[in-house]
């Protein structure tokens, strides 16, 4: 049984390779939709849709910043930008009856594809919006513990239980981790 809930993020910062800090309004995560099959013929009525075990549609991530920065721009350079989204949670315990402060760190590898330039108008802040690919992405419990990991170039997709469901894909198709190359962010070390 659990001992209690975890309500809602207090703050969250985001940093460029663990040292540059951005100033970020608000971010939309990127959505996990897999690739389907349309089943359709003798047997089925009509066409159902089956998911592929392990397929994953390409992952966007959206950053909102309140006005035209420094930030935005930088984000906006065509390159490969390692991400880490670390956050302050707010749980309550049941049984202390405690609320508490539990962190947690989204990593995520991104190319940008598009920066909006805002709108001008009198007395309000230019809001811009950065939308990225993203090519890798985990979310990491204080313990260090991955809830998951999204890495399509090197054919990883651990699930909330811990499961690689690219494994047994690997397996069928003779590949195994030593012949992949790892990414760095992969291979992350505690949260402090």
């Amino acid at each position: 049984m659990p001992n209690g809930v975890d309500e809602g993020v207090i703050s969250y910062a985001i940093y460029e390779d663990e040292k540059m800090f951005y100033g970020v309004a608000e971010v939309d995560l990127p959505n996990f939709e897999n690739m389907v099959f349309n089943v359709s013929g003798a047997g089925v009525l009509g066409e159902i849709e089956i998911p592929v075990i392990a397929q994953l549609k390409a992952m966007t991530t959206t950053f909102k910043f309140d006005h035209a920065n420094e930030a935005a721009y930088a984000l906006a350079e065509e390159r490969v930008h390692t991400l880490s989204l670390w956050r302050a949670d707010q749980h309550y315990n049941y049984s202390g009856g405690e609320l508490e402060t539990k962190q947690k760190k989204i990593i995520m590898r991104v190319v940008p594809k598009k920066l909006t330039g805002g709108t001008v108008k009198n007395a309000s802040p230019i809001a811009v919006n950065g939308e990225y690919a993203v090519h890798y992405y985990a979310e990491i419990d204080a313990n260090g513990k991955k809830l998951c990991e999204v890495d399509p170039l090197n054919f990883r997709y651990i699930d909330h239980t811990g499961k690689d469901r690219a494994a047994e894909i690997r397996k069928c198709l003779g590949m195994s981790l030593s012949l992949i190359h790892i990414s760095e962010p992969t291979r992350l070390r505690r949260i402090s």
